[in-house]
């Protein structure tokens, strides 16, 4: 019994013992820490309905920054755009329908006037001639025979009459013309407000046209040709080409000793690259809070450890993406080698 629980309580101090081992080790490690390689991703979509037109590539498929991938129509433009038009055209039939009232009335005005112009010259010219033919016959007669006063009132008459029929034909059709000039009149306000609308909505292009906003390669392309899509819906996810940044971890103690802007080097940890040619990245920010370090970057994968995330950019490179590297926070080589050693990376890239 005795001995069963020396056992066991030499297995708890043996187990104490290594994990401050290992936390020693990976807290006596401070110019170096391990970390994991990542790369940009760039989702697309848009703040309002779109339909999916053409589709010019396929998952997988490594583009070129500028690249055309997609062409879209915007629903909501082309509907919105639709509805002004209907009203505008409505108005406008309105408008022509008062437009041809109002011509239609003048036409048959026009109609009258001649109708009863006619009438009177033909009674004014019938009189004229009864009193010509009057005065002939009666020319032996000294005195004046009473009909020729009375045809003579008449023929006045009648003058006068097509005199103020003249007048109010004149009168009558400077108020239709006059009409026929404002007749915009009741509709240009709202006719204005929805022009306006749609000179407003044909500043905002209805076909759009997606392009590549980085070399990489197609993640996923989430719907198909002549799909509709909801607003902020993903469309497109492209990866770059190669990994942009490294999310290293380091222990809490050492935490002073790194500082954003700082220069550090990487390399690859991986067995089967051989080049372990360096790269070279700019400590952009260290998180505040402490999080688990994650267990493909421990050495002994049962102890957890516990530290602070670090994001490091870094230009082209040959590192393989979500591989573990090696960060190194002192940097002995000279500015020219590490210029010389980047220009061959970028020359091996391109």
């Amino acid at each position: 019994m005795k001995k069963g629980k020396f056992i066991l309580f030499t297995a708890w101090v043996g187990a104490i013992v290594l994990l401050v081992y290992i936390t020693t080790l990976n807290q006596s490690k401070v110019d170096k820490f391990m970390g994991l390689t990542a790369n940009k991703e760039h989702i697309i979509n848009f703040p309002y309905p779109v339909q999916l037109e053409k589709v010019y590539v396929l998952p997988g498929q490594k583009v070129k920054k500028g690249e055309l991938l997609a062409e879209l129509v915007r629903a909501d433009l082309i509907s919105k755009t639709n509805i002004l038009n209907s009203q505008i055209d409505e108005l406008k039939a309105k408008i022509l329908t008062e437009i041809g009232a109002i011509n239609t009335e003048i036409q048959s005005l026009d109609i009258k006037y001649k109708i009863e112009i006619n009438r009177l010259y033909m009674q004014i010219k019938q009189a004229k001639l009864e009193l010509k033919t009057n005065k002939k016959l009666l020319q032996s007669v000294s005195r004046e025979s009473s009909s020729f006063s009375t045809l003579s009132y008449e023929i006045k008459s009648l003058q006068q009459e097509k005199r103020s029929a003249k007048a109010i034909y004149l009168n009558q059709k400077k108020h239709l013309k006059k009409q026929l000039e404002n007749v915009n009149a009741p509709f240009v306000a709202q006719l204005d407000k929805l022009l306006e609308e749609k000179k407003i909505l044909s500043k905002k292009e209805d076909r759009l046209t997606v392009y590549a906003q980085m070399d990489g390669k197609i993640g996923f392309i989430s719907h198909s040709e002549n799909s509709q899509i909801k607003p902020f819906d993903p469309l497109f996810k492209i990866y770059s080409k190669y990994p942009e940044f490294v999310t290293g971890y380091i222990h809490e103690d050492i935490l002073n000793e790194l500082n954003v802007g700082q220069r550090v080097a990487i390399t690859s940890s991986n067995k089967t690259d051989r080049s372990k040619t360096l790269t070279y990245g700019t400590i952009k920010s260290i998180e505040n809070r402490i999080e688990e370090i994650p267990t493909k970057l421990k050495r002994y994968k049962i102890v957890p450890l516990w530290g602070y995330k670090v994001f490091i950019s870094i230009p082209k490179n040959n590192l393989q993406l979500g591989k573990k590297v090696m960060i190194t926070t002192k940097i002995k080589k000279n500015i020219f080698k590490t210029k010389v050693e980047s220009a061959l990376a970028y020359l091996q890239l391109n």
